[in-house]
């Protein structure tokens, strides 16, 4: 298994008197790490050497927080010669780089962990630091490296060329103990992290024995001693800033805290049995002794003195809930065990312990419920888990510390339940069988973690729980906590940030309901809660960032309901008064996507840039909805393999063209013959042509190339094969691309064809070029101008679709909005009237005012009526003088007729009408 590899820096470049490249040797939270001189040249080197020969797996890197390089180059080295083992004489390679965010957005309050993977062997490691990010704290052009943690295992350099070195189970030896991650190192307390230690060997030699039920406990024990290390690691730093400031009245305050907490916590570990454990044989066995000792003296002074003895009732602890870190927890910042890194490599932030004078805080539980300290005498039982009523409302003043005794009794329970953590949570969690959280695997418990440091427990088991019943109940709790929450502005910001880590969990659930709920808490919190507490532009942005790309990726489920709603969050969430000047939500969706993408996925993405550009300004600027950005992703999007999404994204791209013009075409192709010979940019080009006021280009006749691309486009395939319907017909339903109007600025891509309607004149006079197949109108100027325009404009027994822009048949409407339409998620059908009906169908359902459908009727979308079925009905209703009164092209075709020169009446071929009748009767009886 991959271990942490022991190194000496054995070369740098330059150092700051105070800051020597030595300190790169240890890891703490009190450690000052490598800083380069005032004002040196670039790049910086660091030689760091191997305590042996060691096949390199993992590098992890703090950076400062404002003392930071632009770019790190990673070499690997090794010695030629066993016999001259030195830096200069070593061979290099190169690994690769990682570039550094230069901090500006955080105003240069937290540090870069950077987890790098890598695969290499050797003895030697060179980093070339190059220059630094300038900025107004940095005056003197510095770089410095707060810690580096090498992490590897051990290689045999006779064996570097042979397969046999290779561990055929790399992917197990990839992963770390948590005790050799840097983020671990540099956050715990120094005792705390001895403890873990122990616990961390001790839970390896349980599951190796297989005994779970033990592994599980110790498992439970150190997640909780993590959040107390960490928490006294703070402590620490905080007393020793008070210390350098000359405040020793805080730096009193902080000791107490320390040596309160401490005490609490080891009072639990010997309740819990794990106090024997921990000093057998591991590191800090002084230490744990003498604290041992003393607790045993304390509890003798306590039984002469006579006092009450604690009670037996186990609490759980939720003075945290009160409480939170005022900083982000590194337990976020680290990488993703089974993650694979590419370079440059992924980018995570960690924070800074808070330097600066701190004073406590003091707050009561909303609930009530505090820690208490009791000393067992007997096993503990699930019967003790519970809170009794009765103790759930009383102090902690008469548990507390002798020292507050001179405190009146609530100052005293405020000021233990801000102080004080106790363990009891692992108690609970090793004795109940019902503890969700108890099964999850080390990358979930750190995403509870960081659910747990504002919120209880048991409500972030409920959300892990595997009934969806529990999951939704522990959601509105967390709704009514965040709704009513009137902390401090630190406090809003951590109960934000556990929050998005709950609402991102919950988005990749596929119950709906589950969905719901957790759209309703994500509104919330991205609206009401951080204007009402003033929450600040870099934590917003943080939160947001967790939980849009799980909200995207939903907007390509399979669920249309599911579907349907991520899509009307995103759009409604990206007019929010604090999440518009972000634009961080455009930025998101205009991202291009390759061709391969899911396209129910890619679709969506396409919806939601052209709802996006409804209600924000597409600008030229720098945001994230702006001409360049839309652009490169239509073009992008016209490559797609799914015919829908060219069909959206050339839709998008022709409506920015109308506003913004030749900047557009940027992104396309450049307008030449060759790439005329495609069809879609063919089109495209043609009906930029026509918005600019320019001849459309024709292809050249000579060009064989160019014949077949015309006799392939749409309409042609209609001339050729109508006259061949009469010996061997053809499948009616033909979809078609159709030339983009002049004056019209949303455009069809397709017409769906499924019952053309029979005249009454000649059969004889029917020819495709220039008669109308639905209507029958023949006009001599449809072969000059085509037929697309008739179908579009003015065919009486044509419709636009008022979702998807495409041109149907007036008689197939219904089902076109059920089946095929592009929004076809939106409706459903009445059982009463049979039509398609929108967002507001249970107030149609429940009005039950709609006109009920008869048998042998067809349905009119446009008047409501009910219709004979057959041909003729529909022709007479859509086109006669007495027809549908919501039919706008009636009146055209009206007074068409009455100038019987310039057209004439046809009739289609009789084996084609057949074909249309039977799949007529078909499409009529779809419910």
């Amino acid at each position: 298994m991959t271990r942490k590899i022991q190194f000496q820096v054995v070369h740098s470049t330059s150092a700051d008197e105070q800051h020597a490249a030595t300190e790169l040797h240890h890891h703490g939270p009190y450690v000052n790490g490598w800083q380069s001189s005032r004002l040196c040249s670039y790049p910086q080197e660091l030689v760091l050497k191997f305590e042996n020969y060691m096949r390199l797996k993992r590098v992890q890197l703090l950076s400062h927080q404002y003392l930071i390089a632009s770019k790190i180059e990673f070499l690997i080295g090794d010695s030629p010669s066993e016999e001259n083992v030195k830096y200069e004489n070593a061979r290099y390679t190169r690994l690769g780089y990682i570039e550094l965010s230069s901090n500006d957005r955080t105003n240069f309050k937290s540090r870069e962990l950077k987890s790098i993977r890598v695969d290499a062997n050797g003895l030697f490691l060179k980093l070339i630091i190059h220059k630094n990010y300038t900025n107004r704290y940095n005056t003197h052009n510095q770089v410095s490296i707060i810690a580096i943690n090498l992490l590897g295992i051990d290689s045999d350099k006779s064996l570097e060329n042979h397969d046999d070195q290779f561990d055929p189970n790399s992917n197990r030896s990839d992963q770390i103990s948590i005790v050799d991650d840097l983020a671990f190192a540099m956050y715990q307390d120094p005792e705390i992290a001895a403890i873990i230690k122990n616990l961390e060997r001790k839970k390896q030699q349980h599951v190796h024995d297989e005994n779970f039920d033990q592994a599980r406990k110790f498992k439970q024990a150190i997640q909780e001693l993590i959040n107390i290390g960490e928490r006294l690691a703070r402590y620490e730093v905080e007393k020793r800033q008070a210390i350098e400031n000359e405040d020793y009245d805080t730096a009193q305050s902080k000791k107490k805290k320390i040596e309160l907490y401490r005490d609490e916590t080891y009072k639990q570990l010997q309740a819990l049995n794990l106090l024997d454990i921990v000093i057998e044989g591991g590191e800090g066995t002084e230490f744990l002794k003498r604290l041992q000792e003393i607790d045993y003296n304390e509890q003798r002074h306590d039984d002469n003195d006579q006092e009450p003895p604690a009670r037996p009732a186990k609490q759980q602890n939720h003075a945290r809930t009160l409480n939170p870190v005022k900083t982000r927890r590194l337990s976020e910042s680290t990488m993703s065990y089974g993650a694979p890194s590419t370079a440059p490599l992924e980018i995570t932030t960690s924070p800074l312990p808070p330097i600066g004078n701190a004073t406590p805080r003091t707050g009561v539980p909303a609930n009530g419920n505090v820690s208490t300290s009791p000393e067992y005498q007997k096993p503990s039982t699930p019967y003790e888990d519970k809170v009794i009523p009765t103790l759930r409302n009383r102090t902690r003043a008469d548990a507390g510390p002798p020292q507050a005794a001179s405190v009146s009794n609530n100052d005293t329970s405020r000021k233990t339940s801000d102080e004080t953590e106790s363990l009891s949570g692992i108690t609970t969690a090793a004795t109940s069988n019902d503890d969700a959280t108890a099964e999850l695997n080390q990358a979930e418990m750190i995403e509870a973690n960081q659910m747990m440091i504002v919120f209880d427990k048991n409500l972030i088991g409920k959300l892990y729980h595997r009934n969806h019943l529990q999951r939704e109940e522990a959601l509105g709790e967390i709704y009514q906590i965040l709704e009513k929450f009137s902390g401090d502005p630190e406090d809003a910001r951590a109960y934000l940030r556990a929050g998005s880590f709950v609402v991102a969990r919950m988005f990749r659930f596929d119950v709906f309901a589950t969905f719901s709920h957790s759209l309703k808490l994500f509104h919330l919190l991205m609206n009401d809660y951080v204007r009402r507490h003033a929450i600040q532009k870099q934590d917003i942005v943080a939160s947001l960032e967790r939980v849009l790309p799980v909200l995207l990726q939903r907007t390509g489920d399979s669920n249309a309901r599911l579907r349907l709603r991520a899509q009307e969050a995103i759009i409604e969430s990206a007019s929010y008064p604090e999440l518009k000047p972000l634009h961080l939500i455009p930025h998101y969706c205009v991202y291009p996507f390759n061709k391969t993408c899911a396209p129910r996925l890619a679709i969506s993405r396409c919806e939601l840039i052209e709802e996006l550009m409804k209600i924000l300004d597409v600008k030229k600027g720098d945001n994230g909805l702006n001409v360049d950005n839309v652009s490169k992703f239509c073009a992008q999007a016209v490559e797609h393999n799914a015919g829908e999404v060219r069909e959206l994204a050339i839709k998008i791209l022709l409506n920015l063209y109308k506003i913004h013009g030749s900047i557009v075409k940027r992104y396309l192709p450049q307008e030449n013959d060759q790439t005329r010979r495609v069809k879609k940019y063919r089109d495209m080009f043609d009906a930029f042509n026509r918005m600019d006021g320019q001849v459309e280009k024709t292809p050249n006749n000579n060009l064989p190339l160019d014949r077949v691309k015309r006799t392939s486009e749409p309409i042609d395939p209609l001339k050729r094969d109508i006259p061949k319907q009469q010996h061997a017909p053809r499948e009616q339903r033909k979809s078609f691309d159709a030339k983009i109007s002049s004056n019209k600025s949303r455009t069809p891509t397709r017409f769906d064809r499924k019952t053309p309607t029979m005249s009454v004149a000649d059969e004889s006079d029917f020819t495709p070029e220039n008669t109308c197949i639905f209507c029958g109108e023949k006009n001599d100027e449809f072969i000059r101008a085509g037929l697309e325009t008739h179908y579009w404009a003015s065919c009486p027994m044509l419709r636009r679709c008022q979702e998807c822009n495409q041109v149907v048949e007036v008689g197939i409407y219904i089902e076109h909005l059920l089946r095929e339409c592009q929004k076809k998620s939106k409706y459903q059908q009445c059982s009463r009237c049979t039509e398609a009906i929108g967002n507001d169908f249970d107030a149609h359902v429940k009005l039950k005012e709609c006109v009920e459908t008869k048998p042998n009727t067809n349905r009119c979308p446009l008047c409501h009526m009910n219709i004979r079925e057959g041909e003729k009905p529909w022709r007479d209703h859509l086109m006669g003088a007495d027809g549908c009164v919501k039919n706008p092209r009636r009146l055209q075709a009206l007074k068409k007729n009455k100038n019987p020169p310039q057209q004439k009446a046809v009739v289609v071929p009789t084996s084609q009408a057949n074909v249309m009748k039977k799949q007529k009767k078909v499409t009529t009886t779809v419910k």
